[in-house]
C-alpha cells in the first residue's frame, strides 16, 4: 500500500475512534438529554448509531486534516518552519506625518 494511503488511512481511523469517544461521553453523560430522548422513542437506537457514526465521520475529516497540514515539507533546511526556503526580511517604509 503507498505511504500516503496508509497515511490518510492511519489518520481516519484514529480520528472516527476519537469521535466514538466523543459520543459515547456525550451519550453517556445525557447531555443535551440525547440518551432520554433515544430511550422515550422506538427507534432511539438508530438515532444514537447515526448519531456516533457522523461524529466519528466529522473528527476523523478534522484529523485528517490536521495531519496534512502539520505535516513537514521535507524541504526546511534551516530549521525556520514554513518551507519553501521563504525568509522574512524587513522592508524600511517612510511614513510622512500630516500637520
Amino acid at each position: 500500500m503507498p505511504p500516503l494511503v496508509r497515511f490518510m488511512l492511519r489518520h481516519a481511523a484514529l480520528g472516527f475512534v476519537l469521535g466514538l469517544v466523543v459520543a459515547a461521553i456525550i451519550v453517556a453523560t445525557d447531555a443535551l438529554h440525547l440518551r432520554s430522548l433515544a430511550m422515550a422513542t422506538q427507534m432511539g437506537w438508530l438515532g444514537l448509531g447515526v448519531f456516533c457514526f457522523l461524529t466519528g465521520l466529522t473528527i476523523g475529516s478534522l484529523q485528517i486534516g490536521f495531519a496534512v497540514m502539520l505535516q513537514g515539507t521535507g524541504d526546511d533546511r534551516d530549521g525556520s518552519g514554513g518551507g519553501h526556503g521563504a525568509r522574512l526580511v524587513p522592508i524600511p517604509v517612510r511614513v510622512h506625518r500630516r500637520r
